[in-house]
Order: structure tokens, then sequence, then C-alpha cells
């Protein structure tokens, strides 16, 4: 019988003294990953497990996602777990 692996590849914010940075959410883009957020700008409904795609960040740390062709602003700081 063989067995397959999977290993992911992500950062929780906040998790053993790490925090979330712009480089990693370049990365995240750059990689086409996803990012989990809390709270989402003008979504209430947002699930936190479900997979947000950034598409852009700018200088003040507000990360743009797109969910469901509608695009989204998250704070930095509310992003809880990237994956690329």
């Amino acid at each position: 019988m063989r067995y397959l692996k999977i290993f992911e590849d992500f950062k929780k914010n906040n998790e053993e003294g790490t925090l979330i940075t712009k480089e990693d959410i370049i990365n995240c883009i750059k990689k086409s990953g996803s990012v989990y957020a809390t709270i989402v700008y003008n979504f209430p409904s947002n699930d936190p497990k479900k997979p947000l795609k950034p598409v852009d960040i700018d200088d003040d740390g507000l990360v743009t996602v797109e969910f469901d062709n509608k695009e989204y602003t998250i704070d930095l700081k509310n992003i809880e777990k990237i994956e690329f």
C-alpha cells in the first residue's frame, strides 16, 4: 500500500511570535496562494474558513482580495493565515 504525504505551506498570524508581513502577502500573490481573514470590509457574511485570493497590497497594509469575482479589502492585521 502506498501513502501520499501532502505538505501545506502556510503561515499563521501570531503563531510562535510571527506576524504576517507585506512581503508574505507579495509572495502569496506571486505563488497564487490564498489568505484567510476574520474581518473583510463590506463583506459581513465572510466565512473565515473560506480562502480569499489576494490581488494587491498597498503601502498602508490594506490587502485587496477577490472572492466570487468581486473585490474586497482586508487590513493586514485581520489576516489569520496565508497558504502558498
